[in-house]
């Protein structure tokens, strides 16, 4: 009887290891009002992503560069567009996820922290898309500064968590992810 115990602690523990990753859309993170909870903003939170001035290198006048860099990422936070839903039946959900990373830390070439959204340059380039098409990942294996231009996939465990990160407001979280080359052929992305 022990053995038989034995054996079925060991499958559950097993098969929890092995959870479904749940391959999902950007739609599936933006629910109705009737499905999903309204964003709530912790506004005395923690900015994340914020540089220090040694991130800046050997810049001419690195307080001068990182107050026109944060200028510039406080006048695209403005212009994100704000309110939206979270989805709840995902909080906690493993998911693997097409798209694009904003870097936010590097050790050294490898990007440690990111906003994951789903065009390429968006808060950097052009405006946030809304809270609920971002996650912030707070450690990330697997990516590259030459990785940033190319669709990537990322897969961890997601929570509605609302952050704000010097550059948008963010509505879902990633304690620990991996980020992978996107390789899903175009055509079963298009007609799947």
């Amino acid at each position: 009887m022990k053995k038989l115990a034995i054996i079925l602690v060991l499958l559950t523990a097993n098969s929890a290891l092995q959870a479904e990753t749940l391959e999902i859309t950007w739609k599936d993170l933006s629910p109705t009002k009737e499905a999903g909870t309204e964003i709530v903003l912790n506004k005395g939170s923690d900015i994340k992503g914020v540089p220090d001035i040694s991130d800046l290198g050997e810049a001419k006048d690195p307080k001068a560069d990182l107050a026109a860099f944060l200028e510039d990422m406080n006048f695209m936070k403005k212009l994100q567009r704000k309110g939206g839903y979270l989805n709840p039946n995902l909080d906690g959900k493993k998911i693997s996820l097409d798209g694009y990373a904003t870097p936010l830390a590097f050790d050294g070439y490898k990007v440690t922290e990111l906003l994951f959204v789903p065009y390429k340059g968006a808060c950097i380039h052009v405006p946030p898309p809304p809270a609920n098409q971002i996650i912030y990942v707070k450690s990330v294996t697997g990516l590259d500064m030459d990785d940033l231009y190319f669709p990537m996939t990322l897969i961890g465990v997601l929570r509605s968590n609302s952050v704000s990160t010097v550059m948008a407001e963010v509505g879902y979280t990633m304690e620990k992810a991996l980020i992978e080359p996107f390789t899903r052929n175009l055509f079963e992305r298009l007609f799947n």
